[in-house]
């Protein structure tokens, strides 16, 4: 079998000439590494994640020395997505394009979102877009209504049920999707015409943000009174690919932070006078993944009320905004206008950091020239391992001076982003076990190990005792084939219970690094049980074409307790390169305890190091000097979190000490 080169520099190479790309197609905003080095379905993106996975690796000395600029740029977009206690997940290049069109029927791709609409019945379908099969359909604007009083009599009027027409207009900026009703009333046996009403949904291929108005041209012909314009979400937790929503939260003008938790069937009316910012978001998720709509109302003084009904127990399922135009009308044109945003990620009870922060970037959201996804990064983990690598490696002996100018700025970052990570997740998941997400978890054991070693401060091994016993609670131990105790690391504790390989490596990683600063040799076990539950499977795998392949995986009793099990593999060599690189740290860890679990498990061990290389092996393409370790063997290329991740698990030197 082929020698894999231990030199972290022919990888290195790879990133900074192939994958370091221009952030905006006409240069002007700089450098930073994309997901892939040619664009996926027409899309070119830039993962904050995953620039700090690159950032960890280009951080070791070795490449840092060769590679500063690289390092900089890497370092400045990652900063460049931080504020406050957010770290925003990415940002791409425009693109707005129609893909289906059927009279008032349409779909559009956007660069982070797909739309749909449906115009006659007066809906437009807003979701997220991904590469990996977790679309979904995260908001229908529909569902509103009209009310008024005439003569001294309440009305309400449907709107969806009057529409007489629709209109779809678009360019390369933007997508503007419109329909219209007639409104007309029975009152004291005439039919009256209440006026015009035109919904308009404009869609900018540079914003994530959807513009939504209600525009009322009013009957001269009456007067009318107290009129309610609505812009409603409806169909919320229609539940296809995880979508459902439980909570409100508003910020409403001497009222501070309104929350209102779906329950029991029936609906609610939560007062929001001057309300400037309010969501709908999922609960019982991880903070990384929960989703959200986030509504920025043009005019908050008009605002009134938001409408919820729950139609399953803590489920919404309609969601409306009311839009008061008190007083007498005749004949004018009364608007009610909103900016929205979907989010897959955040720290969504922080509801005035949320609001500042939303309501700011719905002001310059143009100015950024591109879409920027404003959910939160999966991986705070990653960032802090990223910052923290980049202080540690910064101090290493004959660095650029461009390393010592970062040293300090990286130390500033660490400790604010600990802070927020402490606060909004390891805080939270003592009362709320979905809050945290394992792999981020075990990244920032790891970032405490760096900057223990690099300061000595016992304020950061303090830390790290306390982020280890949370890690510990996702262990799970199960009885083996054999008898013997074996665990897996779940990737949470209430959703996605499963020891996914990346999260199960990862942890055995932050624990093998950790015990030596910590000395606690009670480590050993849960290195010990995990690693028992790797095991060889023949799996067919149907990721290109289906064929036969052997591959190391975590065995794991399926989470539905029916007694089968569920192979986790490592197909994928992102998580083949996270169990290599724990492997790794095994075999050079000089500690007693970690010695003795070596021992036990060094055969086997062996041969799903061998698999392994292997397996990357069939993955590498050269040329030019360069490696590249495609996402698998049968893939056509590499990405922005492979690359890197194989390579440290690969490199003589990765600092996982």
């Amino acid at each position: 079998m082929r020698l894999l080169p231990s030199d972290p520099l022919p990888y290195a190479e790879f990133i900074v000439k192939r994958l370091m790309q221009p952030l905006s197609p006409d240069g002007r905003m700089g450098l930073a590494v994309t997901e892939t080095e040619f664009p996926i379905l027409g899309d070119r993106w830039f993962w904050a994640d995953d620039n700090a996975k690159i950032l960890e690796f280009l951080a070791l000395p070795a490449v840092w020395r060769q590679h500063p600029e690289a390092v900089a740029q890497a370092f400045g977009f990652l900063t460049s997505l931080c504020e406050g206690p957010f770290i925003f997940r990415r940002t791409g290049h425009a693109r707005l394009e129609q893909t289906q069109r059927d009279g008032g029927r349409a779909r559009f791709t956007h660069t982070f979102l797909h739309v749909e609409c449906d115009l006659p019945a007066g809906s437009v379908t807003i979701g997220t877009r991904f590469h990996d099969g977790r679309d979904a359909r995260n908001v229908i604007l529909t569902g509103n209504y009209v009310h008024f009083v005439h003569d001294g009599s309440f009305f309400s009027l449907d709107v969806e049920d009057a529409i007489d027409g629709w209109d779809i207009e678009q360019n390369e900026r933007e997508a503007r999707l419109s329909h219209r009703s007639e409104l007309t009333f029975l009152h004291q046996g005439r039919r009256l015409r209440l006026g015009r009403l035109t919904y308009t949904y404009r869609i900018e291929a540079a914003s994530m943000m959807v513009d939504a108005e209600a525009a009322l041209e009013l009957d001269p012909g009456i007067a009318v009174s107290d009129v309610v314009l609505t812009i409603g979400q409806d169909g919320m937790s229609h539940g296809e690919n995880n979508v459902h929503y439980g909570t409100v939260f508003a910020d409403v003008p001497g009222r501070g932070p309104v929350r209102m938790d779906a329950a029991a069937p029936g609906h609610t009316s939560i007062g929001a006078p001057g309300c400037g910012y309010w969501s709908v978001v999922q609960r019982d998720e991880m903070r990384g993944f929960a989703l959200a709509a986030h509504t920025m109302p043009r005019a908050p003084g008009r605002m009134a009320s938001i409408e919820a009904m729950v139609a399953s127990p803590n489920r919404l399922h309609w969601v409306v905004s009311q839009h008061r135009f008190p007083g007498q009308w005749r004949g004018e044109r009364l608007v009610a206008a909103e900016r929205k945003l979907i989010t897959g990620g955040g720290f969504y009870d922080r509801v005035a950091d949320c609001s500042l922060m939303f309501r700011t970037r719905a002001m310059a959201e143009a100015s950024y020239g591109q879409p920027l996804d404003l959910s939160i990064s999966y991986d705070y983990g990653a960032e802090m391992a990223a910052f923290a690598r980049c202080f540690r490696g910064a101090g290493a002996p004959d660095m650029p001076r461009a390393a010592q100018l970062l040293r300090d700025q990286s130390r500033a970052l660490y400790d604010h982003f600990h802070a927020v990570y402490a606060e909004n997740l390891l805080s939270a998941h003592r009362t709320d076990t979905s809050a945290i997400f394992s792999r981020p978890l075990a990244f920032v054991v790891m970032s405490l190990v760096d900057m223990w070693r690099a300061t000595g401060e016992e304020r950061y091994r303090t830390a790290l005792r306390e982020t280890v016993s949370i890690l510990l609670e996702f262990e799970k131990p199960f009885q083996g084939i054999t008898g013997q105790p074996e665990s897996g690391f779940v990737m949470g504790l209430r959703t996605a219970a499963a020891p996914f390989v990346d999260c199960h490596a990862a942890a055995i990683l932050a624990l093998i690094r950790a015990l030596p600063v910590l000395g606690d040799t009670g480590l050993a076990a849960s290195v010990d049980r995990a690693l028992r539950s790797f095991q060889v499977l023949t799996m067919d795998i149907e990721a290109v074409r289906p064929q036969k392949s052997d591959l190391v995986i975590v065995d794991f009793p399926h989470p539905d307790g029916s007694g089968a099990r569920l192979p986790c593999h490592t197909f994928w060599n992102f998580c083949a390169g996270l169990s290599h690189r724990a492997f790794k740290a095994l075999r050079a860890s000089p500690h007693p305890a970690l010695q003795g679990v070596l021992a036990e498990h060094d055969f086997r061990l062996s041969t799903f190091e061998t698999l392994i290389r292997h397996q990357f092996v069939k993955s590498i393409r050269e040329a030019d000097g360069l490696l590249e370790i495609r996402t698998c063997a049968m893939a056509a290329e590499s990405n922005s979190e492979t690359q890197p991740w194989v390579a440290l698990s690969l490199v003589a030197d990765s600092g996982d000490d």
